[in-house]
């Protein structure tokens, strides 16, 4: 870390942070920024993980070689939605000279699916409206800014995918992936980010009998870890000094290793025992479990559940899965819990291994070769532990 200045902070729990909130990850964000150089990045993880903070630490950094636009697609439902908020991003941020912003926005705005070209810059006939004003507004952007690469960073851009009608969603992964691989090759990259991995959206996609081929195979996957240990014992500290709550490093460590140094629940745990009269490892335990046994669900770990419903191809299987394993400490071997899984529901042997496999690439599980064969444990103790309380049986 290059910074190791202490920096007091108070529990955020969730929102928006500033720049100067965000701690660590000095090292993954100058690896995204090596890669950017050549592709564009899909950067995944479960939520809580960081990752929109990564990338408001990446936007704020303000490097000059790179033109980073953010913006939070969630709630975006139709690709018309989407490049509008685009343009009010770039707007937002600024980056049009002024001399040239009322005919750049008046030009965008009388764009139609009718019309054969903007200014110079013709269209295809096919091309649809919300097509020809992204080109336009790339095309806008590059002309001012034609010594940077322009990086498109998508929150959330998973879930848009599926919220949209599944043509649209296809028609947009390829639209993208052909302005970076063709009109704008050498300038433009996007982040794709979310919290859903896109395996599990294409997959999707793909079942539902929309023929794509691999419309991110020009771009880097990332997966975001958690903190380091060196990162986590820091953001204890920060914690530690901004609620004044004087715990020694052995109790900070104890923190870290409960919560999987996962940034946001280091956070709620500050958040539950700032107010305690004393602090020991009892009072820790029980801060954590306060967080697992919430009838509300404040921490969203229903996220976890939800994704398996809503993309695996075989969730009943895979709630089994999950079931057995959450109440199993050590590796348990692949032949092991198809085993069980088939004395509980007589499953075919492919589809409890395919199952067991799709948990392992999304995150939820871990493996590990013994003796030539699969063993697989869950991935972190903090949800193995929320499972266990609220969904197995």
């Amino acid at each position: 870390m290059r910074n190791r200045t202490i920096i007091p902070l108070t529990p955020h729990t969730g929102g928006v942070l500033d720049p100067h909130q965000v701690i660590g990850r000095e090292e993954v964000i100058e690896k995204y920024w090596e890669i950017l150089q050549g592709q564009g990045i899909v950067l995944y993880a479960e939520r809580r993980f960081g990752k929109s903070a990564v990338l408001t630490m990446m936007r704020a950094e303000d490097r000059k070689d790179y033109l980073s636009i953010y913006i939070g697609v969630e709630g975006v439902v139709n690709a018309d939605k989407f490049v509008e908020k685009l343009f009010d991003s770039v707007l937002k941020a600024k980056l049009f000279e002024e001399s040239n912003l009322k005919k750049i926005e008046n030009t965008f705005n009388s764009i139609t699916s009718y019309i054969p070209k903007a200014g110079p810059l013709e269209f295809k006939a096919k091309d649809k409206k919300w097509e020809k004003q992204f080109n336009y507004l790339l095309t806008s952007l590059v002309e001012q800014r034609s010594e940077k690469y322009i990086v498109i960073m998508l929150d959330e851009f998973t879930i848009m995918l599926d919220k949209m009608d599944e043509p649209e969603a296809v028609n947009i992964l390829g639209y993208l992936r052909d302005l970076v691989q063709h009109d704008f090759f050498e300038k433009l990259r996007f982040v794709y980010c979310g919290s859903i991995g896109i395996d599990l959206v294409l997959d999707k996609l793909k079942r539902a009998g929309h023929n794509m081929g691999d419309p991110i195979n020009h771009m880097s996957k990332q997966r975001l870890l958690p903190f380091t240990e060196e990162e986590a014992l820091f953001f204890c500290k920060c914690l530690n000094e901004g609620c004044e709550l004087k715990l020694l490093e052995d109790i900070m460590k104890s923190i870290c290793d409960l919560v999987d140094r996962i940034p946001y629940f280091i956070d709620k745990v500050f958040d539950k025992i700032r107010y305690y009269s004393s602090i020991d490892e009892s009072e820790i335990n029980k801060a954590l479990n306060d967080i697992l046994d919430d009838p509300s669900d404040t921490n969203n770990f229903k996220h976890f559940y939800d994704r398996i419903d809503n993309f695996y191809p075989n969730k009943i299987i895979t709630n089994h899965i999950l079931n057995y394993l959450s109440k199993i400490e050590e590796y348990t071997s692949e032949d092991v819990i198809a085993d069980h899984i088939n004395h509980q529901m007589k499953v075919d042997r492919k589809l409890s291994n395919d199952e067991i496999d799709r948990l392992w690439r999304d995150g939820y599980l871990k493996r590990e070769i013994i003796d030539s064969k699969r063993n697989f444990k869950f991935n972190y103790s903090i949800i193995k532990k929320w499972w266990l309380i609220n969904k197995a049986y």
